[in-house]
């Protein structure tokens, strides 16, 4: 086993944030309607004895440190992708932007223990035990939790209670690293309560400010009008809430409703979340140094395919200059500019659902994939990925993966039809797709060019893949 190389395939990294949504910030983009280009493609052999991996996953290019998650396993699990031999156990939590170290809470008795750990074996390090129960918060669909600011500094944690809408009061405990009674960026620093913050009303946690003196949150108002809310912000040290809400600075009296469905956070705290709306889709985007907010409308789809509103992904090119918006089972991508908070193109795919079953398939299950920001790991997400050139996109659906060019958003194929795909994740060197198909707990890996099946990964059960790194 390969033990010494592990900790740099670690150095994975995870955006997560929230806000919930309005109406456009900017005017109408230009939409162009493309039809889809098909090419027949073969999806993985058929069901093969799970103990042994396919032929092709002996291939160099397919093996992958794979980080994985197992249903009813506390742990996630580094686990090589040709044998499933695992290296190490890795705890469940938040992770720093590269992976290199998880915030994690355990409830111990009344109290709840808050650790910064190290990932790597026998990795440790500061510890704090916070008065009460609380958890870290997620975000939207994403499980993987947040709740750390972008310098490393800060901690945000909830409440550990069954959601309320209705709820009299919330509350959060924010924590900080701290050194010499500074707040300090290192994750061996020691943890200390900074403060318990008690809101009057139902609030979940938006995100935090680059260095964590603001906490957002959003404010439920009306959950049968639409889920209507707002977004404040609360001053951490003092923690006093702003009398401004956050607002669409381009229709300030315009009244936000929708949930979040996928996001991501940029360096500098430019945060983009995708949510569901009562009409339409949309992305807020909002400026969490400095508390503005901007929106941009998506294409409405199919109306009242509830199920398939939740299938949106986001995927952002590493050098920031878009973020793509897709949803394969509804048949629309879209291409946003960042810098200028509006749609530059859009086009209709066709749905997943339309194609033809591939005569011969994988399967597996239920998985999330997260996002990496290191040069030598690969990008992974619950719905789309973006090769690391920036020439294609993969988006998961309910009837296979639409492999999309992104020089005119055009489908250069379609794998794995006639399957549901609940994650997907790609190699660094943009080689080999690893693909959950919803069943039995099972990933798949496919050629990313041809979209030829290479094997299935041995086992099954799981579900969460937080990240793909090379062997």
């Amino acid at each position: 086993m390969r033990t010494a190389s592990l900790p740099r395939l670690l150095a994975i990294g995870l955006v997560a944030v929230t806000l919930l949504g309005c109406r456009a910030a900017s005017a109408p983009a230009t939409q162009s309607s493309t039809s889809p280009t098909t090419a027949a493609t073969a999806g993985p052999t058929g069901a093969t004895d799970e103990r042994s991996p396919l032929p092709g996953l002996d291939a160099e290019p397919s093996k992958a440190w794979l980080l994985i998650g197992k249903a009813g396993t506390a742990d996630l699990k580094l686990i090589l992708s040709t044998t499933a031999e695992e290296a190490f156990a890795v705890p469940a939590g938040s992770p720093r932007g590269s992976w290199e170290r998880v915030v994690t809470t355990t409830t111990e008795g009344v109290d709840t223990i808050v650790s910064d750990v190290l990932v790597q074996p026998g990795g440790d390090g500061p510890k704090l035990r916070v008065p009460g129960r609380w958890r870290l918060p997620t975000v939207g669909l994403d499980p993987i939790p947040v709740g750390r600011s972008l310098d490393g500094t800060t901690i945000a944690l909830v409440e550990d209670r069954v959601y309320d809408r209705s709820a009299g009061r919330s509350r959060f405990a924010v924590l900080e690293h701290a050194l010499q009674d500074k707040p300090a960026t290192s994750g061996e620093a020691p943890l200390r309560i900074v403060r318990v913050i008690e809101l009057a009303g139902a609030f979940e946690y938006d995100t935090l400010s680059p260095s964590g003196d603001v906490l957002y949150v959003i404010q439920h108002l009306d959950a049968k009008d639409g889920g209507r809310y707002q977004v404040r912000a609360i001053d951490v040290r003092t923690g006093v809430m702003r009398d401004g809400v956050i607002v669409d600075k381009a229709n300030p009296d315009e009244r936000m409703s929708g949930s979040a469905i996928a996001q991501v956070r940029r360096p500098g705290g430019l945060v983009l979340t995708l949510y569901n709306g009562p009409e339409h889709p949309f992305v807020h985007a909002l400026s969490s140094a400095e508390a503005w907010a901007l929106c941009i409308d998506l294409p409405a789809g199919a109306a009242g395919d509830a199920r398939a509103s939740l299938d949106w992904g986001l995927a952002p090119t590493a050098n920031g200059s878009a973020v793509y918006a897709v949803n394969a089972t509804l048949g629309m991508v879209v291409d946003i500019d960042p810098s200028q908070f509006a749609v530059r193109r859009s086009a209709s795919i066709a749905t997943t659902a339309a194609a033809p079953a591939s005569p011969a398939r994988g399967a597996a299950d239920n998985i999330v994939l997260a996002k990496f920001g290191h040069a030598e790991l690969g990008s992974a997400d619950r719905r789309v990925v973006l090769s690391p050139d920036g020439k294609m996109l993969f988006a998961a659906g309910a009837n296979g993966i639409v492999a999309i060019r992104t020089v005119d958003l055009t489908v250069a194929r379609r794998d794995l039809a006639g399957s549901a795909i609940d994650g997907l994740g790609i190699t660094p060197d943009g080689n080999v797709v690893f693909a959950l198909v919803r069943g039995k707990g099972r990933i798949v890996a496919l050629d990313a060019t041809t979209g030829k099946g290479l094997g299935t990964v041995p086992g099954s059960g799981y579900d969460r893949i937080l990240a793909v790194a090379p062997w």
